[in-house]
């Protein structure tokens, strides 16, 4: 049984130039005692989707 599971989890931002999907379609589940960790690049939207699973920053949908 997932502690915490997150299922098509999109984030999209205003930008000058139109918009900016920095979450599109991120679903995962993680389960009670599990110790997980967020890698990758920069701007690749590790924070925001931290963010989004503390409910910090809304998410669009998911």
């Amino acid at each position: 049984m997932a502690y915490l599971e997150v299922q098509n989890l999109c984030k999209t931002f205003s930008a000058k130039n139109g918009s900016v999907e920095a979450l599109k379609g991120v679903s995962l589940s993680i389960g009670k005692g599990e110790i997980f960790g967020v890698i990758g690049l920069s701007g690749a939207g590790k924070s925001t989707l931290v963010r989004c699973m503390n409910l910090l920053e809304r998410p669009d949908s998911g």
